[in-house]
């Protein structure tokens, strides 16, 4: 690793020392508000390309500096207030005003840096969705997934309120990709209750990209992209920070983190320090819910250069999680039990409620989860052209206790290295017609470190190459692109000893249980679509793209009792490719009070991977070492869906918005022999959000920013699961009321003193149990009959955001 930093630090140092000899480049300007021409405190003046930024101050006025000469778009964005982009030419002294109107439709200007080309939303065939941190602070959320799930399209599978994989139209584990900071992100993602390991307090933005993101970044990509990004550097000359505190009253989080940056002609640097605890929460059925505490230490941090050309950063995370796993035993009275150690045998005995409010982690059902990860990322200005460079280096520890007899000795324990590069060039703009051409890739290991070995280690290399290309006419934009990706992967053997376990290597004792597995995947993949502007308030967009996954190590060789999920699962070796043709179809109107956005989609998959429980020559499940066995299966799919948002936000009460939307997707596989295997497992239920928000920009002399809402979650009863051989059950409807409001609270020179947050989840404290819950599948409590345990009671959650200059 130092010989590796050398070559970094040496070009850092050089171009530092270059850069000074140059004459700065520097934008600067007032951002007001046009119905009454007051000065705008604190919007957030952005540059996508070279991911920097700054805030106006209590004037409303804003500097950048240390910019390279040339054209770039600048983004100007604020609560509650219409997002501004304009592109302007950099050089010398620039400036530049604003005036910004109010509109409840803030975001859909946004441009999407996770697209590969900047584009904006309403540019976009491809449906895009964008989170800001403002927007996560005026909600409720336990980790990063949770923050994204009321999005159109945006759903979770979950194993209580810490572990939560993302799942886009239907599709999760290894078909969505998460980006961040430009690199992929990889943590051993492929199992139900793998979460990321990313420190949900650390993101700025989030860019949800819905359809097959494999054009831009290879294999996996086939429900979308999820890119997180972290806050852009301090402006020039400053140091800064905040600090935020988050309290939930369900199951007593505490979160904090602090977080310090600065710049100083141009070096810049940022730190963070994130800490969360969190005790069981509870619910009206289950009461203190067992297993489910969780903490997490976190820190993460940037050093780099911006200079006249370009920027160079190298960012650095520590993601630590300690947590209990939720297996929902219960003794004969119902209430829930665990295994503890008598005179050297394992016995089962009920669960105190001094223990249930105990916030300590039990070690011997847990997982212990470390990401490490660094990355070097670069962007060069090359005349009128640039180049983008992104390499980094992560280890994944993952490591799975469940051995009461020897509690702190790691059932399961992956050891996952991941090398990941990215390189992009993009030709100058001409005539409105834009092209980047592009490589990426990783080099990946994979051992096994603990007492039992699920799958054998592996070795993989991936390696795709892309051009993509925008032009713009009158009325019409098209956009799309091609891709070609080589996966090459290497399944070490795997052995069975005298005790019926299996090993990595071979010994006196073992015996070959899997040969081996080496082979090459290769696929084309492309993206071709069209936004065609009817008139300025409406606009249609269709999109036709064929992404491809191959398959995973788990699905081609897992053998073996999975101690997370409590299930023993068998791969399939003769798992082919995953291949996607996705159709989209969408229609934009707005105008000045409303907005209106249709999407259409339908995705045919050939060899869609899929688990189902093995039932045994009688009918019943078949069992090994007391867990039911679950088999990899594959089948062609076929998911259509719609996604609707509609925004009232009257120009005569701009301080009123009304906005609903709605999303289903209806997943099945054609491939199946009768009624009761029709439908793929984990597809969300119809789901309708209304949402009813007032906002002012200043009330009174102390307070900014202040708002009020009410939200109706429904979700639709879902028949439509996967029936066969019990591997699911259907879910009864149920309706959630949240309601959320906050303030920014100012000084009388109108600097911001602190900012504060309160928001109820579940305000009617209603018991239901989320289709994609994998909890409802737990063992049933006798004294009631209700299968499986339920999701999180009423919640509320207070934030509170104190700035430091």
């Amino acid at each position: 690793m130092r010989n590796f930093f050398k070559p970094i630090l040496y070009f850092i140092i050089c171009c530092f020392s270059l850069s000074e000899s140059f004459g700065q480049n520097i934008i600067s300007g007032k951002v007001l508000l046009n119905e009454t021409n007051e000065v705008i405190i604190g919007a957030n003046v952005y540059i996508p390309e070279l991911r920097t930024g700054t805030s106006t101050d209590v004037n409303g006025f804003y500097q950048i500096k240390n910019l390279p000469k040339g054209e770039f778009t600048l983004q100007v964005s604020y609560v509650s207030l219409k997002t501004i982009t304009k592109k302007v030419n950099v050089k010398n002294a620039t400036k530049q005003d604003f005036e910004m109107e109010n509109s409840a439709t803030s975001l859909e200007e946004v441009v999407i840096t996770g697209a590969g080309i900047k584009t904006l939303v309403k540019e976009s065939p491809v449906p895009i969705a964008a989170l800001s941190r403002a927007q996560w602070l005026q909600s409720t959320s336990t980790n990063l997934v949770d923050a994204i799930v009321k999005l159109p399209g945006v759903s979770q599978i979950m194993t209580g309120p810490t572990l939560s994989k993302p799942i886009i139209r239907g599709l999760g584990f290894n078909r969505v990709i998460t980006v961040h900071d430009g690199v992929r992100q990889e943590d051993n993602q492929w199992g139900e209750e793998h979460s990321l390991h990313i420190d949900e307090f650390s993101i700025e933005r989030y860019e949800i990209i819905r359809g097959a993101g494999s054009l831009m970044y290879g294999s996996d990509g086939l429900g979308g992209v999820i890119s997180v990004i972290s806050p852009t550097p301090t402006e020039s000359d400053k140091i800064n920070g905040n600090v935020l505190y988050n309290y939930q009253t369900n199951n007593g989080l505490h979160g904090f983190s602090v977080n310090l940056g600065g710049n100083k002609n141009g070096f810049v640097w940022t730190s963070r320090l994130s800490n969360k605890n969190a005790g069981n929460y509870q619910n009206a059925f289950d009461g203190l819910v067992n297993g489910s505490k969780f903490q997490e230490l976190n820190y993460s941090g940037m050093i780099g250069l911006n200079k006249k050309w370009g920027f160079s950063r190298i960012y650095f995370s520590k993601f630590g999680q300690d947590i209990n796993i939720i297996d929902g035993t219960r003794d004969a009275e119902g209430f829930f039990s665990k295994q503890i150690v008598i005179n050297g045998q394992s016995k089962t005995v009920r669960v105190s409620e001094e223990e249930l409010k105990n916030p300590s982690i039990n070690p011997s059902n847990s997982q212990s989860l470390s990401n490490y990860k660094v990355s070097w990322n670069n962007y060069l200005m090359l005349g009128k052209s640039s180049l983008s460079l992104n390499v980094a280096y992560s280890q994944n520890h993952r490591r799975e206790y469940g051995n009461v007899l020897k509690p702190f000795e790691a059932d399961l324990y992956f050891y996952l290295q991941t090398l990941y590069y990215d390189a992009r060039f993009n030709f100058p703009e001409k005539n409105n017609f834009e092209v980047t051409i592009g490589t990426n890739g990783m080099a990946q290991t994979m051992n096994n470190r603990g007492n039992e070995t699920l799958y054998p280690n592996f070795n993989l290399f991936d390696n795709g190459v892309f051009v993509f290309s925008k032009k713009k006419f009158n009325k019409l934009i098209i956009s799309g692109g091609l891709r070609f990706d080589i996966r090459q992967l290497d399944i070490h053997k795997l052995y069975i000893d005298s005790e019926g376990k299996f090993q990595t290597k071979p010994s006196a004792n073992t015996s070959e249980r899997f040969a081996g597995f080496n082979k090459t995947f290769q696929n084309a993949t492309g993206s071709f679509g069209a936004v065609y502007k009817i008139n300025h308030l409406l606009s249609v967009k269709t999109n036709v793209a064929r992404g491809f996954r191959a398959p995973s190590v788990p699905e081609i060789s897992s053998n073996g009792e999975h101690a997370g999920t409590f299930r023993y699962e068998i791969g399939n070796i003769n798992q082919q490719s995953e291949v996607s043709l996705q159709n989209d179809l969408g229609l934009t109107f707005e105008n000045s009070s409303l907005y209106i956005d249709l999407n259409l989609f339908s995705n045919r998959i050939n060899h869609y991977t899929f688990s189902e429980r093995v039932q045994n020559i009688s009918g019943k499940d078949s069992i090994i070492n007391g867990v039911p066995v679950f088999r990899y299966q594959q089948g062609n799919a076929r998911l259509l869906g719609l996604e609707a948002v509609v925004t009232y936000n009257p120009a005569s009460a701009r301080w009123f918005s009304f906005t609903q939307s709605y999303s289903s997707v209806n997943g099945v596989n054609i491939s199946a022999k009768n009624d009761s295997a029709k439908y793929l497992p984990f597809m969300p239920p119809p789901r309708w959000l209304s949402n009813v928000k007032l906002t002012k920009n200043t009330l009174g002399k102390h307070l900014r920013n202040t708002y009020f809402s009410v939200e109706l979650e429904h979700n639709q009863q879902q028949n439509n699961a996967l029936l066969a051989y019990n591997t699911e059950t259907k879910t009864p409807a149920y309706s959630l009321v949240n309601v959320g409001t906050g303030a920014t609270i100012t000084n009388l020179k109108k600097k911001a003193l602190f900012s504060i947050y309160l928001n109820v989840n579940n305000l009617l404290d209603n018991t239901y149990q989320s289709h994609q819950s994998r909890l409802k599948y737990l063992d049933v409590n006798q004294t009631t009959g209700r299968q499986g345990v339920y999701n999180m009671g009423r919640n509320i959650s207070v934030k509170v955001l104190v700035p430091i200059n």
